[in-house]
């Protein structure tokens, strides 16, 4: 099965989730006295994980009957989920699995709701099992790992009724994935918080508009993103050494 053509505005929709997330990581190196007054690069930072679970989807959904690539997709993931749990661990010294973990978790879920191969069923099932037996050391929980099918069933409605419903969907489980509980304390929250939770259920209605664009030339985001995970969290793990 030969490769499908690349889509531009996934590409796009990697890059602003790619700057999005390390803009968030970047916080986290600031010096007490300045975290606060740059609590922006928090909320910036929530439309990182709902836009690269969109990427997924959208890659998904594009899959024809038969794609043989999925595997190799998800062996990239799960690789660099492992080699990248030390630096995660160190940087921000929490016992939590990664994101890629949440990731090809979502990966293999939304496959399998793409294409209901028994095989794929299967290996969905037993996603969805390890997801709730390690969510809570799952970075962004089960809704995490189930925001890629929400989002790839949202971008396969076709009426508009079920559009407004899958693409509302989407938008509460990105919430529910930043947030868990903490979304019962809505009312009572600070300003920052709720601008944090805007920004996280407006990022997948902000991934469909980046998707209707056409655009002629981008950089594509291809595998090399995947090191830059760890080496990123590396290199800033570096910064806060020095500067402390």
């Amino acid at each position: 099965m030969k490769n499908f053509e690349r889509d531009n505005s996934i590409d796009l929709i990697k890059w602003i989730a790619l700057i999005t997330m390390i803009i968030d990581h970047s916080w986290y190196i600031l010096t007490p006295e300045l975290q606060e007054p740059f609590r922006w690069m928090r909320t910036i930072g929530r439309l990182a994980f709902p836009l690269f679970c969109l990427a997924i989807a959208a890659n998904v959904y594009r899959q024809p009957i038969g794609y043989s690539g999925g595997l190799k997709y998800l062996g990239g993931i799960l690789l660099f989920a492992l080699i990248s749990q030390q630096p995660y661990s160190r940087f921000f010294e929490s016992n939590y699995l990664n994101i890629l973990f949440t990731l090809g978790l979502g990966l293999v879920i939304a496959q399998a709701v793409h294409h209901r191969t028994p095989s794929l069923i299967t290996a969905g099932v037993v996603a969805l099992a390890v997801a709730t037996a390690y969510r809570p050391i799952l970075s962004y929980g089960l809704a995490g790992v189930l925001l890629p099918a929400v989002l790839l069933a949202a971008l396969q409605a076709r009426v508009i009724e079920t559009r407004i419903v899958t693409w509302s969907t989407a938008a509460l489980i990105a919430v529910l994935a930043n947030t868990g509980a903490g979304i019962m304390l809505l009312p009572d929250l600070p300003a920052r918080a709720l601008a944090s939770i805007s920004a996280a259920a407006l990022a997948p209605l902000l991934g469909l508009a980046l998707l209707q664009f056409r655009l002629r030339s981008i950089r594509p985001v291809g595998t090399w993103m995947y090191p830059i995970y760890p080496i990123h969290m590396l290199l800033l793990n570096s910064l806060s050494i020095t500067w402390a």
